[in-house]
Formats: C-alpha cells, structure tokens, sequence
C-alpha cells in the first residue's frame, strides 16, 4: 500500500532514554523506521539485511566497518548485511533506516564493544 509520512513532524516519545524507534511501513520486501538517538548504538551488524540510513536532524560519530567519520543531516550511508556499525551521538540524532528484506529481531547481531588504542 503506498503511503506518504512527514519525517519531520514526528517527534521521539516523550519518556524515550537511549534510542526510540518507530516503524513507519512494512512489506515483505523492506521495514522502515524512524530512530531517535540519544547516546548511541552498539556496535552490531546484520546477518541478512542491508541498511540504508539517512541522517535527518543531529550529529554522531560513526564507525562503519574499519571506518570512522562524522554523519550530519543529509548524509546518507548504505550498509552491506555483515558490515560492523554504530554511532555516537554527538548531539541527539533522528535517522531515517529502511532495512532490506523485511526486519526480523534475529537479524541483529550485537558485538564486543572495540577499545581504541
């Protein structure tokens, strides 16, 4: 079913800690959600799926597989399934992250957190 979503006009819960998410559509092709970021993500990658994320509002640092840079609205960042990600919020962040094929919880793998030297 088509559908149009203002990603602008929603806003995280008001009681949200860490991370709040949002489904906005569904099908057995793709999920995508709304995230609002606090702090940040774990490290993690996914076993089957492949991300695709668009930085709305806020700024964080990003460590995608061996590479680490700072992600700003209007950045957009494809994610192969297997890939090692997360973000450190440098000011609170909301993402737009559409996960191909449809989401599953099991998909989500989460990693030992990596120590800088």
């Amino acid at each position: 079913m088509a559908q149009r979503v203002d990603l602008y006009a929603r806003h995280a819960p008001a009681d949200w800690q860490n991370v709040a998410v949002e489904k906005i559509a569904d099908d057995s092709l793709s999920t995508s959600f709304l995230i609002w970021v606090r702090e940040g993500v774990k490290r993690h990658f996914h076993a089957t799926h492949t991300e695709h994320v668009t930085v709305i509002e806020g700024t964080g640092e990003m460590i995608l597989g061996d590479s680490l840079f700072v992600v700003k609205p209007g950045d957009f960042l494809l994610i192969p399934k297997g890939v090692p990600h997360s973000v450190t919020a440098i000011t609170p962040m909301k993402v737009l992250s559409i996960q191909t094929p449809r989401w599953t919880t099991e998909d989500r793998v989460f990693l030992p957190v990596m120590r800088r030297r």
